[in-house]
């Protein structure tokens, strides 16, 4: 009985420690919401370079249901292109913030955070790298509205400003 009570003075704190979570409803609502498959349309931008009719991100749950794991690839004749990204995105519990990872071809990586603006959206600001030690700030805005994600990309200008490159509408299937 002893051993047994003493087991349970060890066991119970930490049974309800790792159930205790710091990740706040509206991030876990975020993620909830970006599950599954999406689709955006890419006629605007289609060139020789870019031959792709649309682009597809895809996102699932990561262990625990406390992460999402993505990816983004094209669609160009009917054909899935291989990944242009894989993204990761997760309640970071030593920052207290949201941090969306992404990793694209030939070693460039992401990092970042992302968090909730004024209009009802989600702002990601990142700080992409390349192997040769390149670095950037890009900027994101997006604003779900149920079935439709819209997403706008910036970059820095060399004052610092956020300069407008290009908007998707992301439809869910």
């Amino acid at each position: 009985m002893k051993q047994l009570l003493i087991a349970l003075l060890f066991i119970l704190p930490t049974a309800l420690c790792a159930q205790e979570t710091t990740i706040p409803s509206w991030f876990m609502d975020d993620l909830k919401a970006n599950i599954g498959m999406w689709i955006a349309d890419n006629a605007t931008y289609v060139t020789e370079e870019e031959p792709y009719d649309s682009y597809v991100m895809e996102w699932t749950w990561g262990i625990g249901q406390t992460s999402i794991i993505g990816r983004l690839y094209g669609i160009s004749n009917g054909q899935e292109t291989g990944d242009f990204w894989q993204f990761r995105q997760y309640w970071d519990n030593i920052k207290q913030e949201g941090t969306l990872v992404q990793f694209g071809n030939g070693g460039v990586n992401g990092m970042g955070k992302i968090q909730p603006v004024k209009n009802g959206g989600m702002e990601a600001i990142q700080t992409f790298s390349m192997p040769d030690g390149t670095t950037w700030v890009t900027k994101h805005d997006l604003l779900l509205d149920g079935t439709s994600l819209l997403t706008t990309s910036y970059d820095k200008d060399a004052e610092g400003n956020w300069m407008a490159k290009r908007t998707y509408t992301w439809e869910k299937q």
